[in-house]
C-alpha cells in the first residue's frame, strides 16, 4: 500500500517573490479542464486506503469549497492526517468550517513574517494582524493542530526581526512551525531582480537563535526546518524523509511508487489536454540508498540501519566507516538507528557530501 499522498493546486491569486514551485494566477480557461484531468488522474488509482493527505500549492485556500470537495471526495473518508496548504487572505470561518466538514484534520498557514514591510517585499497579500486573526480563528476551531511557515534570511531582514517573528510565534502558543531560509531561485521574482542572498554568518547566527530559543521553550526539533510541541509531527512529511511511497497527482506534482520517483508535467496547457504525462527517473539501487540516507539524516529520529541493509542490499557500518569515523564526533546511536546531534546537523550538508563520494 502507498500511504501517502500530496495533491498539487498549481492556482495562485498573486505571485509572491521568493517561489520558485509550479504556480500560475488562476485562470478560469485552464481551470474546468485542469480540475477534471486531476480527478482522472487520482481516480485512475482506485485509492482505497491512505495515512495521509496533503494539499499543498500554489495556493489550495484560493479553490471553492465546491471545486475543493470535488477533488477531495476522490478520496477515502477515513484519514488519519489531511493537511491543507492555506493563505491568511483566502481562509475564513465559512472556509474553515467546511474544510473540518471534510475530513481536514491540519492546516499549513503560509505567514511567512509578522512585519507587514517584509511581508510587502515578499509580494504576500495579507498583513500581519490579518495572520493572527486567522490563526486565532483556527485555534477556536475542531482541528487537532495546525502549523505556520515563516522565512528567515529576507532581504534587509535584521536579527532583531528574527527574533520578533519568533516572540510573536510563541506568544500565539501554534503547535508546529516550518522555518526556511530564503533560498534565491533561479527563476523567481528574487532571482530575476538580482537579490542577493543573505550573509551566511548572519543566516547561521539567525538559525542558532531560531534553534535555541524553540527548544527553550519546549518545542521539539525534530528536521532541520521543523520544530513542533510533543504529539505535533507532521505525519505527511515523515513519510518523505522515512523512505515511504507517495502518490503526486496534479500538474507539477512529484511521486514515488515501488520506489520509482516520477515528476508530472509542469506545463499547465499540457496537463490539460494530455494530463500527467509523467517522466520516471531512472535512479540505480545505490543512488535510492543514498537518498534514504539524505533524507533521514534530517531528521531527530535518524536512519533506521537495519532496513536500510535489508532494503538497499548493503552494510550501512561497513560501507561509510569512513564517513561515521571522520564525524563520529557527531552522530549519535540508538538501538539501530543512526542519527546527527544538533552540531552535526548544522553541518549536514558536508557530512552528506562524504557519504555521496563513497561508491
Amino acid at each position: 500500500m502507498v500511504p501517502s499522498c500530496y495533491v498539487h493546486i498549481p492556482f495562485c491569486d498573486s505571485i509572491c517573490a521568493y517561489c520558485d514551485f509550479v504556480r500560475i494566477q488562476k485562470n478560469e480557461q485552464f481551470f474546468s479542464n485542469w480540475k477534471e484531468k486531476l480527478i482522472q488522474e487520482i481516480q485512475g488509482y482506485k485509492i482505497t486506503n491512505l495515512h495521509t493527505l496533503y494539499f499543498g500549492g500554489g495556493t489550495p485556500s484560493l479553490l471553492s469549497i465546491s471545486d475543493f470537495a470535488s477533488i477531495r471526495n476522490c478520496f477515502p473518508k477515513d484519514i488519519d492526517e489531511f493537511t491543507v496548504e492555506c493563505n491568511p487572505e483566502s481562509l475564513d470561518e465559512d472556509k474553515l468550517k467546511s474544510y473540518v466538514d471534510l475530513g481536514v484534520n491540519r492546516i499549513s498557514l503560509g505567514v511567512q513574517s509578522f512585519n507587514d514591510d517584509l511581508l510587502e517585499v515578499c509580494h504576500r497579500k495579507h498583513t500581519a494582524s490579518q495572520a493572527i486573526s486567522v490563526i486565532e480563528r483556527i485555534q477556536k476551531s475542531s482541528l487537532s493542530t495546525f502549523s505556520i511557515d515563516l522565512i528567515f534570511g529576507l532581504p534587509n531582514q535584521t536579527m532583531e526581526d528574527v527574533k520578533k517573528d519568533i516572540s510573536t510565534f510563541l506568544s500565539l502558543d501554534i503547535p508546529h512551525l516550518s522555518i526556511y531560509s530564503l533560498q534565491i531561485e533561479e527563476n523567481s521574482i528574487f532571482g530575476k531582480t538580482g537579490v542577493e542572498p543573505c550573509d551566511s554568518d548572519l543566516e547561521a547566527d539567525m538559525f542558532e537563535y531560531i534553534t535555541k530559543t524553540l527548544e527553550a521553550a519546549g518545542y521539539i526539533h525534530y528536521e532541520i526546518s521543523s520544530f513542533c510541541k510533543p504529539g505535533h509531527y507532521s505525519k505527511h512529511n515523515l513519510a518523505y524523509w522515512q523512505d515511504k511511497d507517495f502518490y503526486g497527482f496534479g500538474c507539477g506534482a512529484s511521486g514515488r511508487i515501488n520506489g520509482i520517483r516520477y515528476d508530472n508535467t509542469s506545463s499547465l496547457k499540457k496537463y490539460c489536454s494530455l494530463g500527467p504525462c509523467p517522466s520516471y527517473i531512472n535512479e540505480t539501487l545505490s543512488e535510492r540508498a543514498m537518498d534514504a540516507i539524505m533524507m533521514a539524516l534530517r531528521t531527530k529520529f535518524g536512519l533506521n540501519m537495519k532496513e536500510w541493509n535489508l532494503k538497499y542490499q548493503n552494510d550501512f557500518k561497513v560501507h561509510y566507516a569512513s564517513v561515521l569515523d571522520k564525524y563520529r564526533a557527531y552522530f549519535c546511536f540508538d538501538g539501530e538507528c543512526i542519527f546527527l546531534n544538533d552540531a552535526g546537523l548544522e553541518i549536514l550538508n558536508t557530512i552528506l557530501v562524504d557519504f555521496m563520494l563513497i561508491e
